[in-house]
Order: structure tokens, then C-alpha cells, then sequence
């Protein structure tokens, strides 16, 4: 067990028995899990949330982009990446300026 935040987190510290010498799966589901909680914490300390760091890694790979690209890259509904991006402009994590080509589109850029 590695120390710091995670191992003082009882989700981190306690198997219910079935999972000690358990198979498999079990040990990959409950390391996916403890990633999830601490990717979390972490994610959640630079003020982004779950989920929202495909999309900031998505910008720093292609730079400044149409948000209609940004909604096709990542595959979620074009409402649920309108939040997300609108969340990050207010954290000054992305900037957002209409498209100088096309007006009635807006490019997305990290910060």
C-alpha cells in the first residue's frame, strides 16, 4: 500500500473479503476504481473535473480547434461539451473566439 491521500481513504484501505485472494477482474475493477478516486483529487486540486481532462488533452494536442470538432473528437453530446467548455472558460483553463474563416463558428483553445 502506497501512502498519501489515498491510503488514508477507507475505500482504498478496506477489502471486503470476497475480493482478498479473489479473482482477477475483481483487482481490476477495485484499481480502476482507486484511479478513478484519485485522479479525482488530483484533477479536482488544478480545478477541472472528471472527465474534462480528455477534452483539455484533446486542445493541447490540436491547438486551437472549432468547437463542432471538439464535440466530434471526444463523442459526447454537443450540450454536455458546451457545459464542459463553458466551465473551463470561467476557470481560464480554454478561450473561445468566433472562427476568423467562419463567424457563426467558435474556436476553442487552451489556455
Amino acid at each position: 500500500m502506497t501512502s498519501g491521500p489515498a491510503s488514508t481513504d477507507p475505500a482504498c484501505t478496506e477489502l471486503p473479503s470476497a475480493a482478498r485472494g479473489g479473482p482477477v477482474s475483481h483487482a481490476f475493477s477495485r484499481v480502476a476504481r482507486l484511479h478513478r478516486i484519485a485522479a479525482g483529487k488530483m484533477l479536482k486540486g488544478a480545478g477541472i473535473y472528471p472527465g474534462q481532462e480528455f477534452l483539455m488533452m484533446y486542445l493541447w494536442d490540436t491547438g486551437a480547434v472549432r468547437q463542432s470538432e471538439v464535440i466530434k473528437a471526444i463523442g459526447l453530446d454537443p450540450s454536455t461539451v458546451t457545459k464542459m467548455l463553458q466551465r473551463l472558460e470561467q476557470a481560464g483553463h480554454v478561450s473561445r473566439c468566433p472562427d476568423p474563416d467562419d463567424r457563426r463558428a467558435v474556436l476553442v483553445d487552451a489556455t
